[in-house]
């Protein structure tokens, strides 16, 4: 099929035409492309219509769009009709030109014949041009394609079901004309074939339209839908199958197309499916009725018909079904109901069917299954015995469970009884019994899962195969058989082989009378085994227990012929013990062979005879069996015994040993070492008729003898390879006999033996031992080897030979002196000689060995003493200072051959020695022989006097008297001086030299928390290493013990950024703790102290750290070494401002600068808003701020402001604002002492009343106070009058801006708070802005009462001449505006609503709801406060966003103007640049429709009743949504309310029904129409004359729906019947009454009743 498809896609691209379908057709890319915007259904003219019919008045926005759309429709439908016109003339042309060629082609073969077709040219149609391809108009008018729409054809779709299912998931439309194209081109092929051939019967073509308009104009009035109710199954819409597949069909080979199509009208279409397909009960008991639920679905797309056949067994039965509508009729994929019970008589399985007929031709059947799940017991078909002895009993247990789901009772008996006529009669006892089988029990019961042991019995009477049925029986009428079988046995054994074979007793000999075979053993030796195996088969399927028994055999003569007397036969046992079996008691194995082991052991020299009876135990007793006449009942106990089986005859003999040795003496020539192990080989036989047990002895005397192995056994005619193994303990020659003693052999066996041996050998390593020279009182030790030469181990001594009397042996020592050397091996010994004297020493030491020879070793040794000397005895020093060490260079030379070892002593010797000290280096050491060594010696003198009598002391080994070292210096003091660095002034410890001042201002001030350095250089002028100490007199600052410990601790690498805070935080906490004794301002010093070495010169830093502005002077106190302190005076000058704002933290560059306060934007007339400002102060002092506030003019032309103050420019003020009266000059009266005040005070004063001009006269000041030792404190003088001058930049003024308080006390190192609140402006101009400019100065004072400098050493300023504290302020002022946002972007907020609302089925709601949304947005830079108010019947649902929440609310009442009825929500607040969405509510109500019935005058003014030109009415509600804001102002939304209401209406005005037969009913209909755009829930009401019933109606009540929806909704007809009761004239009315308020309506009823049968109708009831 690929293959096909592929050359014919080829063919299709080598034909030339300008259009190909499949090189042209590209709609498949363009849906992948443009998805849904390709694929979406068009907009059909059935579309346009249904849009223009539910077109409403009310909504413009739809309106315009129909009417746009209805403009599209038009310009459409005129392009298609001018595509018609031009399609139109195509088709005449084509028709023309294939008439033309067709001709053409026909004169061609009359003229050519024959040979045409011989050419070979290729069959097929002329190619059809592109302009002349089936267009859309074509295939709607011309086409036999069904069609979906106006516009497009419905195509074959080469794609597969399921491709199409899930298209049709996505989109609803069905193909696009474009795929479609291809079939329109097949069905014009075709109908070009046939033209082929019959163009002479054509008729022309105007003809053939004319014939076409007519047929078109005959088959319009046909052209119309279908009802799916008649459809046939197999339809194309309404009839086909909701889930049959459909097939795809190939078309013809030579088309490259494939086509789906549905299935064919013969294959049955499924109309309903049953759910469950089978009805089962599986869950029954006897006596009760059970019912289940069939579920049968309509699977077409029509409503169909159905119709149940009830079962045909009564046994099940089927209810009325339960449809979902009326008249039994179920719509496509609705399902209706039927009930199926069934009553069981019996647990039996029952089975019946349901017959379900259709409109299809084959009905649906429904099995009906009752089917119990039976129990299942776990017994098997057939029950083994397997075997059992004649006569005998076998039981077995057998477990019964219920592996059912069901209970059930059974029943067991033997298989002849069944059927039996009652349970009762075949169970007559407690088991079933058939022989030789029986079973119990024969009756019980079982649950689900329970189980029971049955016990099953054989008792075979015979030796054959038995078997019987049983029958088990169970309650739910199930019967099953099943079959015990057993196979009855007799005992039978048989000798099978015997090892060696059986033997027959010799002629003559004596035999067991009675036994079976006869077995003799070979000749044995006495105690020896001889065995022999025996294999006995047991015949029998049966386990046998057997026990074997010797006895003493039964001899007697025979003669040939005679026969034993069974009389003398007896059964004694044996008593020689020499014959046994193994195993001796056991069991023998069902149909096996077992191997059993005879054996024979003689203990004495003589002939043994017995004979082996093998028993069988437990055997039953036949006899008895036989004599009952071969039958055997359960309750018979049978009798056992034993059974003697086989009897075997043995017989045995006995000789003596054979033992012979190979060689029979051993001899070892040579000598051969003591303690030396000799090895000699040597056979042993056994020539005897079993196997020997030997042992051979051992000696273990002087020599030891032994032989391996010393033990074993000797198999029968075989040897045994021995060793023979030799020591010798002593030397000399060895001689003796060694024993072996054979088990059960009465004489030992001996093996001579001879041999000889001899001792060890050792020798020494030197044979003479010079020691050398040596020192006297040296020990020294030498080492000498002794070897073992020999093989064995020997013992030795070294010990002194006294040759010489003179020679003092007593200097050498020997260890080891003795020891025992292993074979071959070798030991050390030292020999240590102590030389006591100075001599020449010569000696011998003799070595002994025990048992062997010794050898002699000389000695020799030179013993002298040492003698050391210096080269100079005196040492001069020069350049020596005090407490500095001095170095220099002393040799030492040895005189002697031997090295000296020498030790200086540390302590110096002479009177002088204690005012100085010296080491030498090194301390100790050794002279090698006639060397020289210098000595580094380091003198340190403790004075300046002269040192000449002092001496050191150097102690030599081996010399009597020390070497000795004298020493002469003179030493110098410590000498510092001082200097600026880069500067000439200097100063030093000698007084009378220039001072020097360190000055950290200069020329500007320092501001406060920046330190100031300064450096200071201090020289040494000696070689004296000195400590000194730098400090501050009155301003010290030390470093805190905490940042020290930090800096101490090794940190891990941290982030830059990290490690800078970290550095930062570090240098605050020191600062901090620098300035923690609250004086304002520090001095550090680094280094404070160390170590000036010699000729060093340091350089001292001096940092000056505050926290408080003022004039600071101090000293710094410098302490080098011993010598007395020097003071240098220094000088600090502090500006700037301690106290910051928290928001914005220290500014360290602009302390006095504060941050821009910007209130936004505010309301005009807005409520003050205040800001909280904390103040936070660094110093260590209360600092007293006065607050003033200034407003800036853009036209204010001042420069300067000269400021006059009487008094105190900021006097002290209470917490009213008041000032204190006196208040300064009480704390003035009494100033507080220095050490009670717990801040430093400073003076009052504008400005310091002292001034320096120089550093000398600050010097002279400094040194007339410490003359007087007094400090007197001058009391400030207080001026009248002050004035100030200070540059102009705005008017103080409290409005807009205030502080509180003006007055404010910031506590040291804590902080305060002010408020500073702005008050908006009222605007002159609401559509003009307002910018509002301001600031705040804030002037510092000191709180202290007093200013009082105990030390004179620091001066402050404050007030006026001290720089504030500036704050500036900036604030708008805006009038209050929301911009309201809507849906559908127009004026006002509109709902829709319709009475039918309120409708819950037919029933009526009290209230419902319409809720529309707009947007309020705040585009202004100020939160704003606002309420929202409403009247009914319009409320604010809910107002909320994350942005917005609720606040307190100070706007005034509603006015006088609004109702009671306004809701108002709770105040809300709105931040700038956000949005709200507010959610407004119509509530429609019962109250609300009364307004269509009242007058207009009774109406409100806000509610408007409209009445449209066809009849609709509506209700019209307008109010507004009033915005109040915080300030009084009011903002307002229109709202509007449409409310549709129903209008019903009938279609005349009377109903006559005529004369009609009394008694027969007419049946006349009118319908009920519903104009308006709400739905309408109606009841009728008939009033005639009293006591007639004459007309009816139907239906009583119902629902129309409004206008936009089709008309079969909002149209009902009513069917108004007519029955005369008597012959007279009978009129009524009918009222239809709506709940919804609508006027009713009344139609007039009119009829007359006759007897006349004239007035009888034909059709009654129409």
């Amino acid at each position: 099929m690929q293959e096909e498809r592929v050359t014919a896609t080829q063919n299709d691209c080598i034909r030339h035409r300008p259009a190909s379908d499949q090189t042209q057709d590209i709609s498949s890319i363009l849906a992948n492309i443009f998805k849904d915007l390709y694929t979406n259904e068009v907009t059909g003219k059935d579309t346009v219509t249904s849009l223009t019919k539910a077109r409403r008045e009310d909504n413009s926005y739809q309106d315009k769009y129909v009417q746009e759309l209805q403009q599209v429709h038009l310009e459409y439908s005129r392009r298609m009709r001018d595509a018609e016109m031009l399609e139109k003339h195509i088709s005449q042309a084509r028709r023309q030109a294939s008439d033309k060629e067709e001709q053409a082609q026909a004169s061609i073969l009359e003229e050519v014949g024959e040979a045409y077709h011989q050419l070979s040219l290729p069959l097929g149609k002329p190619s059809t041009p592109g302009f002349a391809q089936p267009t859309v108009s074509y295939n709607k008018h011309i086409g036999t394609q069904p069609q979906d729409d106006g516009y497009s054809t419905v195509p074959h779709s080469d794609l597969t079901i399921q491709s199409v299912l899930e298209r049709s998931e996505e989109t609803l439309t069905l193909f696009s004309s474009e795929e479609a194209s291809s079939t329109g081109s097949i069905h014009s092929q075709k109908v070009s074939q046939m033209d082929k051939h019959s163009w002479k019967l054509k008729v022309s073509a105007q003809s053939k339209a004319e014939d076409k308009a007519a047929l078109q104009k005959l088959r319009k009035p046909q052209n119309f839908l279908r009802n799916p109710h008649f459809q046939p199954l197999s339809g194309q819409r309404g009839g086909e199958s909701l889930i049959a597949t459909k097939r795809r069909v190939q078309s013809a080979p030579n088309k490259n197309k494939e086509c789906c199509s549905s299935s064919s009208p013969e294959a049955p279409v499924p109309v309903f499916i049953a759910s469950p397909p089978v009805v089962l009960f599986d869950d029954y008991r006897v006596g009760q009725v059970y019912e289940a639920t069939v579920e049968l679905r309509n699977m077409t797309a029509a409503s169909r018909h159905v119709r149940v056949i009830p079962p045909t067994t009564p046994h099940f039965s089927v209810g009325l079904g339960r449809f979902p509508g009326d008249g039994g009729v179920v719509a496509p994929g609705i399902s209706c109901q039927y009930t199926v019970r069934f009553a069981p008589d019996s647990l039996d399985d029952y089975e019946d069917f349901l017959l379900v007929e259709t409109q299809s031709p084959f009905p649906l059947v429904v099995p009906l299954e009752a089917r119990r799940p039976p129990p299942v017991l776990t017994l098997p078909a057939v029950l083994d015995f397997g075997y059992c002895l004649v006569g005998g009993v076998k039981f077995m247990e057998v477990l019964c469970r219920n592996d059912g789901l069901s209970a059930g009772t059974f029943c067991i008996m033997p298989k002849h009884q069944w059927p039996a006529s009652s349970l009762r009669s075949a169970v007559k006892a407690s088991f079933a019994e058939q022989p030789p089988f029986a079973v119990s029990p024969c009756l019980f019961a079982l649950l689900p899962g329970q189980a029971v042991v049955m016990e099953v019995v054989f008792f075979p009477a015979a030796a054959e195969s038995c078997a019987q049925s049983f029958t088990i029986v169970c309650d739910n009428c199930q019967v099953k058989d099943f079959t015990m079988q057993g196979m009855g046995q007799l005992v039978m054994l048989e000798l099978v082989a015997m090892e060696g074979g059986e033997d027959l007793p010799e002629l003559g000999e004596l035999h067991d009378l009675t036994a079976d075979h006869f077995v003799r053993f070979d000749p044995a030796n006495l105690n020896s085994i001889s065995q022999k195996k025996l294999i006995i088969k047991n015949n029998t399927h049966l386990e046998l227990p057997f026990q074997w028994c010797i006895m003493k055999p039964n001899l007697q003569p025979l003669l040939p012929g005679e026969t034993p007397d069974p009389s003398g036969i007896q059964h004694h046992l044996s008593t020689d013990n020499c014959f046994s079996i193994s195993p001796e008691v056991g069991m023998l194995d069902p149909a096996q062979e077992h191997v059993f082991l005879l054996s024979y052991h003689p203990e004495q020299l003589m002939d043994y005879h017995s004979v082996c009876r093998l028993v069988i135990r437990d055997v039953p007793d036949m006899q008895n069996i036989y004599e009952d006449g071969g039958s055997q009942q359960l309750d018979m106990i049978p009798k056992v015994g034993d059974a003697i089986v086989m009897e075997i005859d043995v017989k045995g003999s006995t000789e003596p040993y054979k033992i012979l040795l190979e060689p029979y003496a051993l001899i070892i020539p040579g000598e051969t070492y003591i303690h030396t192990t000799i090895r000699k080989s040597f056979k042993m036989w056994n020539h005897s008729k079993s196997a020997i047990c030997f042992e051979w002895e051992r000696i273990s005397d002087h020599h030891i003898i032994e032989v391996e192995p010393s033990s074993g056994e000797i198999e029968i005619n075989e040897c045994f390879d021995m060793d023979l193994i030799l020591t010798g303990g002593q030397p000399g020659h060895f001689a003796t006999t060694l024993q072996c003693h054979v088990k059960h052999h009465p004489n030992p066996i001996g093996l001579p033996i001879e041999a000889t041996f001899k001792g060890p050998q050792l020798t020494l390593s030197v044979p003479s031992l010079d020691l050398g020279l040596l020192q006297l009182g040296q020990e020294v030790c030498s080492t000498i080897l002794i070897s073992n030469n020999s093989p064995l181990e020997a013992q030795w001594s070294l010990r002194k030979l006294p040759s010489d009397p003179t020679v003092n042996f007593r200097q050498v020592k020997i260890n080891p002196s003795e020891g025992v050397l292993p074979p071959l091996a070798s030991c050390s010994v030292d020999v240590c000689f102590r030389a006591v004297c100075c001599q020449s020493f010569e000696g011998v030491l003799q070595l002994s060995v025990l048992d062997g020879t010794g050898c002699f070793l000389s000695v020799r040794a030179d013993v002298q003493s040492p003698q050391v000397c210096l080269l100079c005895c005196e040492l001069l020093l020069t350049d020596v200072y005090v407490g500095v060490a001095q170095s220099n260079k002393v040799t030492l030379f040895n005189q002697t051959l031997l090295p000296a070892h020498f030790t200086w002593s540390n302590q110096l010797h002479g009177p002088q020695a204690h005012l100085c000290s010296a080491s030498f280096t090194p301390t100790s050491g050794t002279l090698e022989p006639n060397t020289q060594m210098e000595i580094s010696v380091s003198f340190t003198a403790h004075t300046d006097e002269e040192l000449s009598e002092v001496t050191a002391v150097c102690e030599v080994e081996g010399m009597k008297k020390p070497v000795v070292l004298e020493f002469s210096a003179k030493a110098k003091r410590l000498s510092v001086s001082y200097s600026l660095p880069d500067t000439d002034c200097a100063g030093s410890d000698v007084v009378g030299q220039q001072s020097v001042i360190l000055d950290f201002t200069e020329d500007q001030a320092v501001l406060i928390g920046k330190s100031v350095t300064r450096q200071l250089m201090v020289t040494n002028h000696t070689a004296i290493a000195a400590p000194f100490t730098m400090a501050a007199n009155v301003f010290t600052g030390r470093c805190p013990l905490q940042s020290v410990r930090k800096r101490e601790i090794v940190r891990m690498p941290f982030h830059e950024m990290q490690a800078k805070k970290i550095e930062e935080k570090e240098y605050e906490e020191f600062v901090s703790g620098l300035l923690a004794h609250g004086k304002g301002a520090a001095f550090f010093t680094e280094p404070e102290s160390g170590t000036l070495g010699p000729f060093e010169s340091a350089i001292i830093n001096i940092t000056a750290f505050n926290n408080m502005w003022g004039t600071y002077e101090d000293h710094l106190i410098c302490q080098v070494g011993d010598l007395d302190p020097v003071l240098i005076p220094m000088r600090l000058s502090v500006r700037g401002c301690p106290i910051h704002f928290q928001m914005i933290g220290p500014q360290p560059d602009n302390q006095n600068q504060g941050p821009i306060i910007r209130f936004g934007t505010h309301v005009s007339e807005g409520d003050t808003v205040s800001r909280l400002l904390r103040l936070n102060n660094t110093s260590p002092y209360d600092i007293r701020m006065d607050w003033l506030t200034y407003n800036k003019e853009s036209e204010d032309g001042k420069l300067i402001d000269l400021i006059v103050a009487y008094g105190e420019p900021f006097p002290l003020k209470d917490a009213d604002g008041n000032e204190v009266v006196g208040g300064l000059e009480a704390s003035m009266a009494f100033p507080p002492p220095w050490g009670q005040s717990h801040t430093p005070s400073t003076d009052r004063t504008s400005s310091s009343l002292r001034t320096r001009s120089g550093c000398s006269e600050f010097v002279d000041e400094l040194c007339g106070e410490e003359e007087t030792g007094t400090l007197v404190s001058v009391a400030p003088v207080k001026k009248l009058f002050s004035v100030f001058i200070n540059p102009h930049e705005g008017n103080a003024a409290d409005y807009p801006y205030c502080i509180t308080p003006q007055q404010i006390v910031v506590p040291a190192r804590g902080s305060s708070t002010i408020h500073v609140s702005f008050t908006p402006l009222t605007l002159s101009d609401p559509s003009i802005d307002q910018r509002c400019i301001g600031y705040a100065l804030g002037f510092m004072s000191l709180d202290s009462k007093v200013d009082v400098d105990p030390q004179g050493q620091v001066f402050r300023a404050q007030g006026y001449e001290l720089e504030p504290l500036r704050l500036d302020l900036e604030a708008f002022v805006k009038p209050a505006v929301l911009t309201v946002q809507l849906e559908e972007d127009e004026d006002l907020l509109e709902f829709s609503a319709a009475a039918s609302d309120l409708l819950d089925g037919d029933m009526l709601r009290q209230e419902s709801l319409v809720v529309q949304t707009l947007q309020l947005s705040n585009s202004t830079d100020m939160p704003l406060g606002f309420r929202l108010c409403v009247q009914q019947p319009f409320s604010v649902l809910k107002s909320g966003h994350r942005h917005s929440h609720t606040v307190s609310s100070h706007s005034p009442s509603l006015t006088h103007s609004q109702s009671e009825a306004v809701k108002s929500q709770p105040a809300l607040l709105l931040q700038p640049k956000r949005t709200i969405q507010v959610k407004v509510a119509f509530h429609l109500s019962t109250a609300l429709l009364t307004y269509q019935n009242q007058p207009v005058e009774d109406i409100p003014p806000s509610v408007t009743v409209l009445c449209s030109e066809r009849g609709e009415k509506k209700l019209c509600f307008q109010q507004s949504l009033t915005i109040q804001y915080s300030n009084n102002t009011v903002q307002t939304v229109p709202l509007c309310a449409h409310l549709a209401l129903p209008t019903l209406y009938f279609s005349c005005d009377s109903i006559n029904f005529g004369t009609c037969y009394v008694g027969q009913t007419r049946i006349k209909e009118v319908h009920l129409y519903n104009r308006g755009g709400s739905s309408s829930c109606w009841t009728t009401l008939i009033e005639a004359e009293e006591g007639s019933e004459v007309f009816r109606v139907a239906p009583e009540h119902g629902l129309l729906k409004p206008l936009e929806y089709p008309v079969s909704s909002c149209r009902q007809t009513l069917e108004i019947s007519f029955t005369a009761n008597d012959e007279r004239s009978y009129q009524g009315t009918l009222t239809v009454q709506g709940i919804l308020g609508e006027p009713p309506l009344t139609l007039h009823l009119e009829g007359n009743g006759s007897f006349d049968e004239r007035c009888i109708s034909l059709t009654p009831g129409s």
